[in-house]
């Protein structure tokens, strides 16, 4: 039985991190678009593009911590062990995005208008955060898939092993 929760572990690192791909792409859209609506006055736009944009960042939370909890012994390895060969831009992803939580909640209930100090350097440092995301999902893409593949051929491997015994 163990096992099996093993591919169940994989498929659902597979879904997780293939469900981050198109929220982060709606995440990025929406942030653009209410940076766009910023500059336009008309305070409706704005409301329809902040609101957008917060239910996306929650559905990105979410997403976001099921990852990390995913990926536990990856981070429990750098807190014991220190950096040494982890990847350098994934530590600098999992920093922003904590700021960016933490800028975006301050955004939300402390800080009105997204032309704030905090809400322009949320801005900017998301802009960094999509330039790295995309530079990590392209480099993580075909080790994903290779991982989910070589699950499916365990499992039938398996199952064609319980038939024969």
């Amino acid at each position: 039985m163990a096992k099996s929760s093993s591919l169940t572990k994989g498929k659902s690192i597979f879904i997780i991190d293939a469900l981050l791909i198109p929220v982060f792409i709606l995440l990025t859209y929406t942030g653009l678009k209410l940076h766009v609506a910023d500059h336009v006055d008309n305070h409706e736009v704005w409301a329809f593009w902040a609101h957008w944009h917060i239910v996306v960042g929650i559905v990105t939370l979410v997403l976001g911590y099921l990852h990390v909890k995913a990926h536990w012994v990856w981070y429990k390895g750098l807190i014991k062990n220190g950096a040494g060969k982890k990847s350098k831009v994934t530590i600098v992803i999992s920093i922003l995005f904590v700021i960016l939580v933490v800028t975006g909640i301050i955004l939300v209930f402390f800080i009105e208008g997204g032309n704030s100090s905090v809400g322009l350097w949320h801005y900017r440092l998301s802009l960094l955060m999509v330039a790295l995301l995309i530079a990590h999902t392209v480099k993580r893409f075909p080790i994903m898939m290779k991982g989910l593949k070589n699950k499916r051929k365990t499992e039938k491997s398996k199952k064609q092993q319980e038939v024969v015994a």
